[in-house]
């Protein structure tokens, strides 16, 4: 209960939960604090540790996420989570494998070893295929000197477009541009609306009764957006749009109320919001953790720029906004389809059968990847092929000596690469021939039931398709662990705060 309902120890030494505990049933000796945190939660973090071990070690591949995050207490802590598919199972599982304090400087030296040894603990480090993070310079140096392909988030990415595209960042100047002052200005102003609601008792309870006298369903408050929070500009101003006509009425009658909006800017926030909801969508769609996200991300960014181009705003700085996205989107995703810095993004498309080739914005991409993964089957082969022929080669004492050995060898070697390099484009001729798949398709199960027919091309797209598609499965954490970091638990021991973490999150 503790672990799970994120409560604190002293939970059995308050009156109210004794007298409870006493009501149902009065022969129940309730544990002590001092026993619950030395035996009772490690007896039960020894087993849940158990059981996540067992799993692991039945999986032939692992992929990472992982965040950086401060505590109220001002403690730094990494999160670290690990997805695989388990043997015969068709869900994604997800476990948190540590919420461990930094004790150190966080460069990418000192997080690429903290990193390691928590691997290494699991003894998964030659598992993992790839560890997603945000794009910040100390992590991704961490993960290249662990030589892990890394990933970047593209939730993060995603928030980045919409943070450059409506000048919301320290770096993003206006300069002479007149659209983009224009835009700060608004933004700032509905900034300043919404603060007032905030901070007002006498608005926000008028802005409450307004609602009800216009019967409104639902009471609705406003909403700030905070820099941290991805797409939160869009909520914010989708809830002005809302509100607007309760708003207006309201703030004329408040003799302290900030300028409200003209019509104009009205308009520009209405064309705004339009925009900005694909990417919210987006975000949701990418950032689940029971089904396999990465194959979505190339068709998905194809399918924002598509919706993007059919959107037709009414304003000139509704025109500015969509082109500073779509270039903002265009300059972030340019290598998203390519094999160079990271390739697993469409490798993981092809082998989507509801996907495949078709979607790819540039077919030369997807020509890409298919070599790339053909290469790959050919050495799966080959290796297979090796290991049934560690036999005697016939080369025994006798014949030791005869000079054809050489050539005999040589000639072996180039036959079964050959082989298994045009059983490979068979293989792979095959799957692309396969009828395309619903978009409600169950892409696990579909590889889990082509396992013989397509071997070992299932066994692939197996490994990269679990690999999420963000790194929010870590970042998720932070507000369990926040919680567990509530002021009534401040003093919590760093290792006591990783044990309710991993438990909360595994049992």
């Amino acid at each position: 209960m503790i672990a799970e309902d994120l409560q604190p120890l002293s939970i059995v030494e308050n009156s109210g939960f004794q007298n409870m505990i006493k009501l149902l049933d009065s022969r129940y000796q309730i544990p002590s604090r001092r026993s619950l945190s030395r035996t009772i939660i490690p007896e039960i973090y020894e087993n849940v540790k158990n059981r996540v071990q067992s799993l692991l070690n039945k999986t032939n591949y692992v992929a990472i996420t992982t965040d950086v995050w401060t505590s109220m207490n001002t403690d730094s802590f990494i999160t670290i989570t690990a997805h695989f598919f388990p043997t015969d199972q068709t869900r994604l599982k997800t476990i948190v494998l540590c919420t461990k304090k930094l004790e150190s400087n966080h460069t990418g030296t000192y997080l690429a070893e903290v990193m390691t040894n928590e691997l290494n603990i699991w003894d998964i480090y030659p598992k993992v295929i790839a560890i997603v993070t945000d794009g910040g310079a100390n992590i991704k140096a961490a993960v290249r000197l662990m030589g892990i392909q890394h990933m970047p988030c593209i939730a993060h990415k995603l928030n980045l477009v919409v943070q450059h595209a409506l000048y919301l960042t320290d770096d993003a100047e206006a300069g002479d541009n007149t659209y983009a002052e224009q835009l700060k200005n608004i933004l700032k102003k509905c900034r300043g609306i919404v603060g007032y609601f905030k901070r007002s008792e006498v608005g926000n309870r008028f802005l409450i009764e307004k609602q009800k006298q216009l019967g409104h369903g639902q009471i609705l408050k406003l909403k700030q957006d905070m820099r941290t929070r991805w797409n939160s500009s869009l909520f914010m101003m989708e809830r002005l749009v809302k509100l607007k006509e309760p708003l207006t009425i309201v703030m004329i009658s408040l003799n302290d109320a900030p300028n409200n909006l003209n019509s104009e800017e009205w308009n520009y926030i209405e064309d705004i919001v339009p925009l900005l909801k694909p990417f919210d969508s987006l975000t949701t769609e990418l950032s689940a953790e029971q089904y396999p996200t990465i194959s979505k991300v190339i068709p998905l960014i194809r399918g924002l720029q598509t919706s993007l181009n059919g959107k037709n705003p009414k304003t000139c700085l509704g025109q500015f906004v969509k082109q500073n996205l779509l270039s903002n989107i265009s300059r972030r995703f340019e290598s998203i389809e390519k094999q160079t810095l990271v390739p697993y993004f469409s490798r993981a498309t092809l082998l989507d059968p509801r996907c495949k080739k078709v979607a790819f914005g540039v077919e030369s991409n997807a020509t890409d990847a298919e070599k790339s993964i053909i290469s790959e089957i050919t050495s799966l082969m080959h290796n297979a092929a090796e290991t049934e022929s560690e036999m005697p080669t016939g080369h025994d004492e006798e014949n030791s000596d005869n000079l054809w050995n050489f050539l005999m060898d040589r000639v072996s070697s180039v036959q079964s690469t050959s082989t298994s390099s045009s059983s490979a484009i068979a293989l792979m001729k095959q799957y692309m021939n396969m009828p395309y798949q619903h978009l409600n398709c169950n892409i696990v199960e579909y590889w889990r039931d082509h396992k013989s027919l397509l071997h070992p091309l299932s066994e692939i797209a197996l490994k990269y398709i679990m690999i999420p598609a963000t790194s929010v499965p870590s970042e998720r954490i932070f507000s369990k662990a926040g919680q567990i970091m509530s002021a009534r638990r401040n003093r919590l021991l760093p290792d006591n705060l990783d044990t309710l973490v991993f438990l909360n999150k595994n049992m």
